[in-house]
Formats: structure tokens, C-alpha cells, sequence
């Protein structure tokens, strides 16, 4: 069983800009960042 998949997305452009300077301030990489951000949300609807 593969414990990763991948995916692409299509996002607009200055909306990957702007997760790329936050993962850069944060000092992560983009992938990481956005499954932060994923797993965020993902927590906060599990409490509801």
C-alpha cells in the first residue's frame, strides 16, 4: 500500500505566489506548507 499519492492541482498564479513567500517566512518548502494547511482544515472540521 503506497502511504503517498500524487496530485496536481491548478491554482492561479499569484495565489502560488503568495503560499510560496509564506512557506518561504515559515522556512518550509511549498509541499509542506500546503499540507500543513490541509491538515489545518481538516482538523478544524473534525471538531465541528
Amino acid at each position: 500500500m503506497k502511504d503517498r499519492e500524487q496530485i496536481t492541482i491548478r491554482l492561479p498564479v499569484e495565489l502560488i505566489e503568495w503560499l510560496q513567500q509564506e512557506a518561504n517566512n515559515k522556512g518550509i518548502s511549498f509541499n509542506a506548507y500546503i499540507l500543513m494547511l490541509l491538515n489545518e482544515e481538516r482538523t478544524h472540521h473534525q471538531k465541528e
